[in-house]
């Protein structure tokens, strides 16, 4: 098949949730055969076996940027693909029976997590785009029943992926406790929670304990190892050495974080939320609680090496139903119906 993505960035210049996401999964799909062309405002990966359409900004202003790309992408000439998957702002683009549209979380959750008012409206004004894009003729896709439930025009549920054959257990166990955190600080992802637990709660129990932050705000404090935004060769090599990852997100649409370090054989400490809950099962794959009891948890989490070690077994096991490889199969399989339906329809119209 000929398939479009269309997406805002790749991994080559925003390596976040979603580009990576569109990233291996149309490399995924290039493996199984078809030709997949990437539409995006980024340059092409390095890595990318798949075509690759660079799109231009034409302005630096960062307020005319936020609705750029559905301008854009609505000028794809898509008659040349059996099937246009958008992964994002096509909500001004035509509705057709072989449209495809991933929902990697819903406006409505960011909006009521939302750590500041202008971030609330933005989130509530592109609320209303996801409900226009949901009405458009074509398949709408929810990663989890948590963004089911905040669109519930939507039919298809397909989680997120990680490709197993990077993300695996390897390095051994740093000789002292360590926590690993992905992501801000400042946002729904609460890092500076995990810093304030970690200095008051966690360093008084294990004194020796580091922990490592990666993301893109600066951060310091005892114990505390930044290193920014980095590899995802180095990003594996810190889970798979890590004693756990701990995850203080009050929203996650899915959690791909948690997943990758289940794969790399890292027990998750995470705060409840709805994507997280969808994954994890206290004590059964990894530990859940609530912001108050965070630092209780961590420090359990840390002192009970028999725990750790059946979260690191049962959460390898729960991280193999989402390979790349599965989650290509399922969005094969809904194309190749999408495909014959947009012949008969074409056929009998």
């Amino acid at each position: 098949m000929k398939i479009a993505f269309a997406n805002k960035y790749l991994p080559s210049c925003n390596p976040n949730g979603v580009s990576v996401q569109v990233h291996i999964l149309a490399k995924a799909l290039v493996k199984k055969g078809h030709k997949v062309t990437c539409y995006s405002f980024s340059e092409k990966p390095s890595d990318a076996n798949y075509d690759h359409v660079k799109l231009s900004w034409g302005t630096s202003s960062k307020i005319k940027r936020k609705i750029i790309p559905a301008r854009i992408f609505k000028k794809i000439k898509t008659h040349q693909y059996d099937i246009i998957h958008y992964h994002g702002d096509d909500y001004l683009c035509r509705g057709a029976a072989n449209r495809v549209r991933t929902f990697y979380g819903s406006a409505l959750q960011e909006a009521i997590n939302a750590t500041n008012p202008a971030r609330f409206f933005y989130q509530v004004l592109f609320y209303l785009f996801e409900w226009i894009s949901c009405l458009k003729k074509g398949t709408s896709v929810a990663i989890s029943k948590n963004t089911i439930s905040s669109l519930p025009l939507i039919r298809v549920q397909i989680s997120c992926a990680v490709p197993l054959e990077q993300f695996h257990p390897g390095k051994q166990k740093t000789p002292y406790p360590s926590i690993l955190f992905v992501g801000d600080l400042e946002s729904r992802k609460r890092g500076k929670l995990l810093l304030s637990v970690f200095e008051k709660e966690v360093l008084p129990e294990y004194p020796e304990c580091i922990l490592t932050v990666v993301g893109s705000r600066n951060c310091s404090g005892s114990n505390v190892r930044y290193r920014g935004n980095i590899p995802v060769t180095d990003l594996i090599e810190e889970y798979q050495k890590s004693w756990i990852c701990c995850i203080p997100s009050s929203y996650e649409g899915f959690g791909v974080p948690a997943i990758e370090a289940m794969a790399c054989g890292t027990p998750v400490v995470a705060t409840r939320n709805a994507g997280i809950n969808e994954i994890i099962t206290d004590k059964l794959n990894g530990r859940l609680c609530t912001g108050k009891t965070l630092g209780v948890t961590i420090n359990e989490t840390l002192s009970d090496s028999a725990l750790r070690q059946v979260l690191i077994c049962e959460g390898v096991k729960c991280s193999k139903k989402f390979d790349i490889s599965i989650i290509a199969s399922e969005y094969e399989k809904l194309y190749e119906h999408l495909k014959h339906l947009n012949i008969i329809n074409k056929k009998y119209s």
